[in-house]
Parts: C-alpha cells; sequence; structure tokens
C-alpha cells in the first residue's frame, strides 16, 4: 500500500521554533535555547505554493512566537498576499510588547497587508514567563486599531483579571491561588495536544504498554485538518511533532525508502515501530505504563533519533534534544 497526501484543509506557517518561553504544553518543545533561526521568504512562498496547489486558501502563522522577527513577519504576511493565501491570524504570547504606541504602529502595518486577527495566547502556562500586563497591552492595541482578536482563551483571561499584571506565576502558585485540583483540571479547560513537552506533563502515564502495542495503524498522520509547515520547509503529518516530511514530496507516494517511519506508523501504527525499534536494541518494560499511544511513540522515536537513525524524518534535531536532555 503506497501512502500519498494529496489535499490540505487548513493548517498554519511555523516561522520560528525560537521563544521567549518553555510551557509545559508546548507542542513543538519551543523554547529560548533554539537557534535564533526565522524563515525567510523564499521558503514562506514554497510553502504557501503547495499548500494552495493542494486545495488550502486559508492560513494561519504561529510558532515558537512569530513577533520576535517583525519584518521577517511583515515578508511571510507579504508571501501569503502574493500566493493569494488568506491569512485567518497570528498567534503570539505578547512577549514583545513594550508599549502601545509601538504595538499600534506595526499592527497598522499588518492591517494594511490585509491582517485582520491575532490569536493571543493566556494560560497558565503563558503566566508562568509572560505577565499579563503585556497580554492586556496587546490586546489594547489591537481594539485600537480595530484588530480582530483571538483570546485563546476567554476562560483563562477572566480568571488571571484577578492576578498582578506586573507578576508572573508558576502553575504551583496558581494552585496555591485558585485551589486545590486547578492544575489537574487545565486538561478540562484548555486543549493540549499529546506531543512536545506536554508528554512529561500531561500524558506520562496511565496505558500500559502491551494495551498500546495492540494497537492498528496511525491514520491520524494524513489529518490535513490543521497541518504545519515549518522555516525548514518540512511538513509535519497530524499534529506528530518530531516527525518531518519535505512539503516538496506532498502530494506524492511516500516511499517505503526515503520515508520508512511513516509507512511503518501508517500499516501498523505503535505497534510496528515498537517491534522495529525492538530489532535494534530498544528495551522496555512490558508493565510500563503511558499516557497515550503518542507518548509511547514520541519515545520510541527518541530511542531512534538517539542511535542516529532516520534523520530525514525524525526532527529537527532541537526538538529531541529537548526531550532527552
Amino acid at each position: 500500500m503506497s501512502f500519498t497526501i494529496s489535499n490540505l484543509i487548513s493548517g498554519g506557517l511555523i516561522t520560528n521554533y525560537y521563544c521567549t518561553s518553555s510551557c509545559k504544553h508546548c507542542l513543538y518543545n519551543c523554547s529560548p535555547f533554539w537557534p535564533k533561526q526565522y524563515i525567510d521568504k523564499e521558503t514562506a512562498i514554497k510553502a504557501f505554493k503547495i499548500a494552495k496547489g493542494l486545495g488550502c486558501n486559508t492560513m494561519h502563522i504561529g510558532g515558537g512566537e512569530p513577533f520576535l522577527n517583525k519584518k521577517g513577519l511583515l515578508e511571510v504576511v507579504r508571501a501569503a498576499g502574493d500566493i493569494g493565501i488568506h491569512i485567518e491570524y497570528i498567534e503570539t504570547n505578547s512577549s514583545w510588547f513594550t508599549d502601545e504606541n509601538r504595538a499600534i504602529d506595526y499592527l497598522l502595518t499588518l492591517k494594511k497587508e490585509g491582517i485582520s486577527r491575532i490569536l493571543v495566547s493566556i494560560s497558565p502556562f503563558h503566566v508562568e514567563y509572560i505577565p499579563l500586563k503585556k497580554v492586556l497591552g496587546v490586546i489594547s492595541a489591537c481594539q485600537k486599531v480595530g484588530m480582530g482578536i483571538f483570546p485563546w482563551t476567554s476562560e483563562y483571561l477572566n480568571m488571571f483579571l484577578k492576578l498582578d499584571p506586573e507578576k508572573r506565576y508558576t502553575l504551583k502558585d496558581l494552585e496555591d491561588i485558585f485551589g486545590k485540583g486547578f492544575i489537574r483540571d487545565i486538561p478540562k479547560r484548555y486543549w493540549i495536544h499529546p506531543g512536545g513537552r506536554a508528554l512529561k506533563y500531561f500524558f506520562d502515564m496511565g496505558m500500559p504498554l502491551k494495551e498500546l502495542i495492540n494497537s492498528n495503524g496511525c491514520m491520524e498522520l494524513f489529518d490535513t485538518s490543521h497541518f504545519h509547515i515549518d522555516l525548514f520547509g518540512n511538513y509535519i503529518p497530524g499534529l506528530c511533532a518530531g516527525i518531518k516530511l519535505k512539503a516538496t514530496d506532498l502530494g506524492k507516494a511516500f516511499d517505503k525508502d526515503r520515508y520508512p517511519i511513516i509507512n511503518i506508523l501508517a500499516e501498523n501504527g505503535v505497534k510496528g515501530l515498537y517491534e522495529y525499534a525492538c530489532s535494534l536494541g530498544l528495551k522496555m518494560d512490558e508493565k510500563r505504563e503511558f499516557g497515550s499511544k503518542c507518548t509511547l511513540c514520541n519515545e520510541i522515536r527518541s530511542f531512534l533519533f538517539k542511535k542516529g537513525l532516520h534523520k530525514r524524518e525524525l526532527g529537527p534535531r532541537e526538538y529531541y534534544s529537548g526531550l532527552l536532555n
């Protein structure tokens, strides 16, 4: 059987993995320790052309933190306009905010280029690194220029208005303030995908290995309802952070020699990947528990990465380095 991604529905462009924060839920394991690399206009144009050619006319822009390179972000926005891709929103953690006038000037520039909405991140993870004052500053600046706001999430914004806007708060601080169970209930209030740093903090155990390796093929890899293409021209299939395909290979069958990992997962799921890794020396206690098949898959891929295998499919390097350290 050959596997192909021939249609893209909706997705995002990752401009950078470098970020001011190391949020505990981060799917892509972003942090201040990544290289300060940013997508160039040529790569952005190629990504937008590929997306449009496969049926996607609307995308968002995310990171990392896209606003850490305002000139670069503006070039990406203009590239989208040149190709005819509508930017639904740009994500931000608001760390770039210094004063309202500067924010207003830059938002007006983006608005002139067709940007109409900003996704403002508001969560227990972000407030650990970014005081609410910056978030409120971005929201106010958006309102003054007539820019739409996508608060992610408004529930936490309303809750955090009780906090000192000048301070940052750890999860423990928030639990002390809002009561026992605050941390436990976060996944009920805030969507967290089982990948990246979230695997350590929210999906660490619960299902026995023996049960997980009886699963079928992992067809989530081919879900294109929320895809991403990154600054290196990689397509991340099905929100599976740590797996990468050349975006230029979309629309063609994924050759088994070129992409063995995705073919193993598509045909036999995490069971197939586990058996393959065991043949290379992986040893796991069958009684051990994992939070989900994604947790197990990520650990197996980390093992393969550590052995220096499948660099075409496993990466970026910093993603696995962050998990291994």
